[in-house]
């Protein structure tokens, strides 16, 4: 069977979209709605978490969540984009939760906020708040790559992919980066890639 990636890419599977475009796997895209196609029983058989990114590979083996996704996709691979050592290893699952934990949910309300989507008001002053409450993770990122071209090695990995793909929704938001100038260029690097466009172009 080939490897099955369920999610459209308007959700958080543009992450592992973008990986396994950067990795060249072949796979059959299904781009469900996250809203509404994950409540079916059909689903519910392969993930019974009911969310997207769900993957499943070509021996059968289903995983989610789209952190684990792309850190086993980039092990597997044990290419460029995977750690080279238990360091980089630590490293990568360290930045690519720290952004689950500080940075996504409160990025989402102002997305939501900015553009009254998903149930919530168009409420340009609440977006301003939460977007307040970003500036302690964006000055930790500013802080580490002010140093460095790129998260955890001196080379393009699943660290900024995963950190990266945050930040088209940063972008729809209209946020923003003028004050964070080392965040800004890596941003432009890591979404300027040919995955990205690739895996953004799909529905």
């Amino acid at each position: 069977m080939p490897t099955i990636l369920y999610g459209a890419g308007q959700s958080r599977a543009i992450r592992t979209l973008w990986m396994l475009e950067e990795l060249g796997v072949e796979f059959e895209h299904k781009p469900i709605s996250f809203q509404a196609d994950t409540k079916t029983d059909e689903f519910l058989a392969v993930n019974p978490n009911g969310r997207v990114p769900t993957l499943v590979t070509e021996d059968g083996e289903v995983y989610w969540e789209s952190m684990s996704i792309n850190l086993y996709l980039a092990k597997q691979d044990g290419g460029p984009l995977a750690p080279a050592n238990l360091q980089e290893d630590a490293l990568a699952t360290q930045w690519s939760f720290w952004m689950m934990t500080e940075m996504e949910k409160t990025l989402l309300e102002v997305l939501f906020y900015t553009l009254g989507a998903m149930g919530y008001p168009k409420d340009a002053d609440k977006a301003k708040e939460y977007e307040a409450l970003l500036a302690r993770p964006f000055k930790v990122l500013e802080a580490h790559l002010s140093s460095r071209e790129w998260l955890v090695a001196e080379r393009f990995t699943v660290a900024d992919l995963n950190v990266a793909s945050l930040f088209p929704w940063a972008k729809m938001a209209g946020i923003d980066l003028g004050g964070y100038p080392s965040t800004a260029k890596w941003v432009d690097a890591c979404l300027s890639r040919p995955a990205f466009a690739r895996a953004s172009a799909r529905p």
